[in-house]
């Protein structure tokens, strides 16, 4: 890929240049001209040209990445020109790829979704629908890319990027709770429980035939302090309202644009 065009340039965006810059260093990048403080961040980076214009932006490059909220897709495409040479790599989660093909026609209109570490490469990427060179691109920029067809299943993969943020939210409170509790100091409890995490997700690879409730009662075998502690999150079903952040979450990524 020679040239990537970035309309939208916020946290998610910026995270995929700088993967992609990463596994794909001989990329130009050029920004479109809001969001001036993430565009100066990519300038020094990775070099990328802000342009002033999002036109600018499509003209010079054939692929883009749409990084604006569902709200402003209408907007964009009255906005900007796109051809059938163009490929639109369009973050914006809850909105079809029936509308997205509707909004930017005549251009090629892909659907990616992925987290924030995958600046680091740590992240997973999905896709819809599957593009085998879209793919073979990502693949050495990311953890692993997850290509769906279905494109529930891919609005469901929105749910486990936003699980990232109740996770830390959860880490949080344990981290309080270390260093109120023990006197540990802040930096050395956020190390531990990153690692811990790091732990986790170690186990969910290497044993992918076994679910993570199995294993979960692999290490939280009864008598231990582990299986204590697990056993009182299962009567007390700790789990539910994390099912019900992900129906609310849901629900609303289905509603009607």
């Amino acid at each position: 890929m020679d040239a990537l065009g970035v309309i939208g340039v916020g946290a998610l965006a910026r995270a995929m240049v700088l993967a992609l810059h990463r596994a794909w260093p001989e990329t130009a990048f050029h920004l479109s001209p809001r969001n001036a403080l993430i565009a100066a961040q990519l300038q020094d980076a990775v070099g990328a040209s802000v342009h002033g214009t999002n036109q600018q932006v499509a003209d010079t490059c054939r692929t883009v990445i749409i990084g604006v909220r569902p709200a402003q897709l209408q907007s964009l495409a009255a906005e900007v020109r796109f051809s059938a040479h163009h490929q639109l790599w369009v973050l914006s989660a809850g909105t079809p790829l029936a509308d997205l093909q509707r909004l930017f026609a005549p251009a090629h209109v892909m659907r990616l979704m992925t987290g924030l570490a995958v600046e680091g490469g740590h992240s997973a990427i999905s896709c819809h629908p599957p593009d085998a060179q879209v793919q073979a691109l990502w693949q050495r920029a990311c953890a692993a890319v997850v290509p769906l067809e279905d494109e529930a299943q891919f609005e469901a993969s929105v749910l486990a990027v936003c699980a990232n943020a109740w996770w830390l939210d959860q880490l949080s409170a344990m981290r309080h709770w270390l260093v109120e509790h023990t006197g540990m100091a802040p930096e050395k409890a956020q190390a531990l429980l990153a690692h811990n995490m790091a732990d986790v997700a170690q186990m969910l690879a290497l044993n992918p035939e076994r679910s993570a409730a199995d294993l979960a009662r692999f290490i939280g075998s009864p008598g231990t302090y582990t299986g204590l502690g697990l056993d009182h999150l299962l009567a007390t079903e700790a789990h539910q309202p994390w099912q019900q952040a992900l129906e609310l979450v849901w629900a609303r990524i289905l509603e009607p644009k």
